[in-house]
């Protein structure tokens, strides 16, 4: 079965995919997200098959270690709301997931939702009242995004987009972690992942293991001025996945 496994994957496809989910990973332990937005896009145009059950697999120990480091910082009174969403989001979402993946209009489909989700993210509205009625209703959000396509990021970045970072940091990331387990479990469940997604999803684990230790160096030099660039590389890889799902290129 691995021998079958690597006779399928070139090894620059290896080095490539390490170096997406380092950079993936090392955003998602910074910002409290981010691990989606920009894995699965750019992991697609290497591997459609990988969408969306190696990204939630690797979403899961993405978001476990930034968990842990900020679990001090964590406000459980908006916290609860919000999880219950993200379970209530992805037990809807199962189904779709497996009649999504099975149609073979993936790239087209995450492509736009990509899209969408960059447009919304791109704009700054004012702050969001931070009570359970919201948060829940993101959470649903995150849940039926995260579980079809493996990208829940941008409905919890808009609620949480004027707030302190170090409670988005904290706050976010036990939220992927529970909510990627959930969302693995359903996929599981709904026969949409297989041992290909299993085995690459080990793959990938040293670099971002390595992104999840070497991110405690950059959080001094995060700054705002990152999102725009990484809204803006997110926005072409998924007009390329829109493009090759219409085979235009």
């Amino acid at each position: 079965m691995i021998d079958a496994f690597f006779s399928q994957i070139a090894f620059s496809e290896v080095l490539l995919a390490f170096f997406i989910v380092y950079i993936a990973s090392s955003a998602q332990s910074l910002f409290g997200m981010g691990w989606g937005m920009i894995a699965a896009p750019f992991l697609a145009l290497l591997d459609p098959y990988l969408i969306p059950s190696t990204i939630v697999f690797l979403g899961f120990f993405a978001a476990l270690f930034p968990s842990i480091r900020y679990f001090k910082d964590i406000q459980w009174k908006i916290f609860r709301p919000s999880i219950s969403g993200r379970i209530f989001g992805s037990i809807l979402a199962g189904w779709i997931a497996a009649y999504i993946v099975a149609s073979g209009k993936i790239e087209i489909i995450i492509g736009l939702v990509l899209l969408v989700s960059i447009l919304v993210s791109a704009v700054t509205v004012k702050r969001i009242s931070q009570n359970s009625r919201n948060h829940f209703f993101a959470g649903t959000a995150s849940g039926i995004l995260g579980t079809i396509v493996g990208v829940g990021g941008a409905p919890m970045g808009i609620i949480y987009q004027n707030e302190n970072p170090s409670i988005v940091r904290a706050n976010n990331n036990l939220f992927f972690t529970i909510g990627s387990l959930v969302s693995f479990i359903i996929l599981i469940s709904v026969g949409v992942i297989k041992e290909y997604h299993i085995i690459y999803g080990f793959l990938m684990l040293p670099p971002l293991f390595f992104a999840s230790y070497t991110s405690k160096f950059l959080l001094a030099y995060t700054s705002k001025i990152l999102k725009p660039y990484i809204l803006s590389i997110c926005s072409i890889s998924s007009l390329l996945l829109v493009m090759r799902g219409l085979d235009l290129i």
